[in-house]
């Protein structure tokens, strides 16, 4: 009974490893033969092929280049001058001394035995001043001249002496500029002017004449216009001419003393400054200064 189950058992087991040992062989016929060519793939397709490049355009013809311009040479200008500046400069020069110009001073009335009309006597006198700005367009006048006479005659031996005649002026004004350029300036200048003039005389018994005692005295006072003309032009803004014409008040006052009997001559006139002649200009109304 053993003996039929140990049969029945061992044929699986025989058939079992038969079977394992059929696939072991396969198996290891199968690794020694060669392995079957890969199937062929399609090769990847070629790449496009490049496009015929464009031809390139035409070359741009560029116009010739304009010949280059002259060298230009270069100058210094010159620096602009500074616009000058008046010759009436207060700050550089305030002062000016100077001709004032000439006046007539009464000296007194003189009796004639031989003329029933009495003379009146003048004297000539020059007058030098000062003027100074006390600013730009204001500024003062004043001036002083006086006059002194004298001498002695010779008539055959007979010597005596002249008359003494003395005069005496005082001026004083106030000039305005009002309107000044380089060289000019145009000014009005209101003044006054007082003088006295005197002189005795002896008396001639020869002519029957007595001594006497002669003065007169002379007020005025006025305006005058006029241009004060500078020499910078020339190069000398220190010298100034100016010339005035203008109206005026004027008294005059002549007397003489003739034995304690006193004799007058008075006259009043407005009048112009430049009267019969027109070269009093240059007596009484022109004037020549320097400033300093």
């Amino acid at each position: 009974m053993s003996r039929t189950t140990t049969c029945r058992t061992a044929r699986p087991l025989v058939g079992a490893l038969s079977v394992i040992a059929a696939t072991a062989w396969s198996a290891a016929s199968y690794a020694q033969a060669p392995a079957p060519p890969a199937p062929e793939t399609a090769a990847p397709p070629a790449p496009p092929a490049a496009s015929e490049p464009a031809p390139p355009p035409p070359p741009v013809v560029q116009p010739a280049p304009p010949p280059p311009p002259p060298p230009m040479t270069t100058r210094a200008e010159p620096e602009p001058t500074a616009v000058a500046s008046s010759d009436l400069d207060v700050e550089a020069r305030r002062w000016a001394i100077g001709y004032s110009g000439l006046s007539q001073v009464p000296v007194g009335l003189e009796t004639n035995i031989n003329s029933p009309t009495p003379n009146l006597i003048d004297t000539t006198v020059p007058a030098i001043g000062v003027r100074y700005w006390a600013t730009p367009t204001v500024g003062i006048d004043f001036a002083v001249g006086f006059a002194l006479s004298g001498g002695q005659k010779d008539s055959g031996g007979a010597v005596s002496d002249k008359d003494k005649v003395y005069g005496l002026l005082v001026q004083a004004g106030v000039p305005l500029a009002l309107a000044t350029s380089q060289h000019v300036s145009f000014q009005l200048i209101p003044y006054t002017a007082v003088a006295h003039g005197a002189t005795s005389r002896p008396g001639d018994p020869f002519f029957g004449t007595t001594p006497a005692d002669l003065s007169g005295t002379r007020i005025e006072a006025g305006a005058r216009s006029g241009f004060e003309v500078f020499w910078g032009f020339i190069g000398l803004p220190q010298l100034a001419l100016s010339a005035t014409v203008g109206f005026r008040y004027e008294y005059r006052k002549y007397s003489s003393s003739v034995g304690g009997i006193v004799s007058t001559d008075t006259s009043h006139a407005f009048s112009t400054t430049v009267q019969n002649n027109p070269w009093d200009i240059f007596t009484g109304n022109v004037a020549a200064r320097y400033y300093f």
